[in-house]
């Protein structure tokens, strides 16, 4: 159940890929670009299969620049980001980028063309944060509650930080997994963890 859990999750990240135009509405912007992103997932699915690399190109290039990695870095780090040292801050950030990106492109390689249903839009003029309601479906499986938390950049840009999937927060989760391991070894232990897991790659699909 936690792997089908973690999956739609990630499938749902790369909703959040370009294509055109952002929307101000940032329930329009999560709903029409995953249809997008879908299709074009289905439409390279044989190379997918073929060369693992070509989905994480995918992520790299649509999803990961609709992802705010810096705040959900520092919103992983919380309090102690403020007794790292900025190089250090730095390393981590881009480290975190690219754990998030080996994360997500690992995935969606079992991505099989599930069913998103989104909440229809509600009023957000005034908020600089949304949380954007999702529903999961798969056949002889049940339906899994998935929540968006986007945020308003500097720029007007609506990008992602957090998912929450049944009640799970991702960046309370990773913060309560790295805070221990900071306050223990220090900053640079979660690095490197961060780093050996990025540099997994996906194999070929048998």
């Amino acid at each position: 159940m936690f792997k089908f859990i973690k999956l739609t999750m990630l499938i749902l990240m790369i909703s959040f890929a370009a294509s055109g135009k952002q929307s101000d509405d940032p329930y329009v912007f999560v709903k029409d670009v995953a249809s997008a992103t879908f299709a074009k997932m289905k439409q390279d699915q044989t190379l997918i299969k073929s060369d693992p690399q070509a989905l994480r190109k995918i992520v790299e290039q649509q999803l990961m620049p609709h992802v705010d990695h810096v705040y959900a870095a520092l919103s992983v780090l919380g309090t102690q980001a403020k007794d790292i040292p900025r190089e250090k801050l730095e390393l981590f950030f881009e480290q975190f980028r690219l754990y998030l990106l080996t994360t997500y492109s690992t995935s969606l390689a079992s991505y099989s063309g599930q069913i998103v249903e989104f909440e229809p839009s509600k009023p957000f003029e005034s908020k600089k944060t949304v949380s954007v309601k999702t529903l999961i479906k798969e056949a002889g499986k049940p339906d899994i509650n998935i929540t968006f938390q986007v945020r308003r950049n500097k720029e007007e840009q609506w990008k992602a930080f957090d998912i929450v999937a049944e009640g799970i927060s991702m960046v309370q989760s990773k913060r309560a997994e790295f805070a221990p391991i900071i306050r223990q070894k220090g900053i640079d232990s979660v690095i490197d963890f961060m780093r050996e897991k990025s540099d997994k790659r996906p194999k070929p699909a048998k």
